[in-house]
């Protein structure tokens, strides 16, 4: 009898914390939607128009992220604000690149990886958590 409710308790308890951790998940995935709404999502179909045309109006910033990476997590709030910040005078973009080959094309090797592009150039590049100043900066120096 004791053996039977310990077993009954223990698939109870299995089940809430899988309930908890499919709703936290699906939680998790609303709040990143939120996050990255001024920022572009840069596919391997138009970067030719989104990033290398555009760079020759405007600086554009380029995240090569994962939504797996922790750190790419920690960054989007602050490329969201600085997409905010500077709205028409420089672009942000992110290329997811689980789903596309442009992070081989540009030899990246690990993420989060920032780059600065300006006339269809690299003029700056950043690993990992950047703080949002040196971001800025970083644009404001190629003409935004």
């Amino acid at each position: 009898m004791k053996k039977a409710v310990v077993i009954i308790v223990t698939t109870i308890v299995l089940f809430l914390v899988g309930g908890l951790i499919i709703a936290w998940s699906v939680y998790q995935k609303e709040d990143t939607v939120k996050h990255v709404a001024h920022i572009k999502d840069i596919t391997d179909d138009n970067f030719e128009t989104e990033v290398v045309e555009a760079s020759k109006k405007h600086p554009v910033l380029v995240d090569f992220y994962a939504d797996w990476c922790f750190p790419c997590k920690m960054l989007d709030p602050i490329l969201e604000q600085v997409a905010k910040d500077l709205d028409g005078k420089a672009i942000v973009g992110r290329i997811n690149t689980d789903k596309n080959l442009l992070g081989r094309r540009f030899g990246i090797n690990r993420i989060p990886a920032i780059f600065v592009i300006k006339d269809g150039e690299i003029k700056n590049s950043f690993y990992g958590v950047v703080p949002r100043e040196t971001i800025m900066k970083a644009l404001t120096e190629y003409g935004s």
